[in-house]
């Protein structure tokens, strides 16, 4: 397992889009059996200056990630974000809400987030 997530992150950093898509894809079939590790990489790829990797990120993972475990992940993302990750507030602005996101309350709190003025 431990090279499948070595592999998904060498595509998710490749050059190539079509790598970089699929294992975006890949990444997010782990969410059901793995969301740790898939939280990993989005912290590592969801903050990339490439608009196209975060845009993978937010599709295919982020949002899915989102959907399952919004109790777990959301506090987190929400901590780097004011924390002033600017780019990671980018990528979470490209995601739908699906699932537990959609429940009223988290919704919100989603909505609230990319509101915030996390500029220093």
């Amino acid at each position: 397992m431990v090279n499948e997530i070595s592999e998904i992150s060498a595509g998710l950093a490749s050059d190539d889009e079509k790598r970089r898509w699929s294992a975006a894809v890949a990444a997010g079939e782990l969410i059901a059996t793995q969301p740790d590790v898939v939280w990993r990489l989005v912290l590592a790829h969801g903050s990339s200056p490439s608009e196209d990797l975060r845009m993978a990120i937010a599709t295919c993972v982020l949002e899915h990630l989102l959907e399952h475990h919004f109790e777990v992940y959301f506090p987190l993302i929400e901590a780097e974000i004011r924390s002033g990750n600017a780019l990671l507030r980018d990528t979470l602005g490209m995601c739908w809400k699906f699932g537990q996101a959609e429940c009223p309350a988290n919704a919100r709190r989603w909505d609230e987030l990319l509101g915030a003025n996390t500029q220093c």
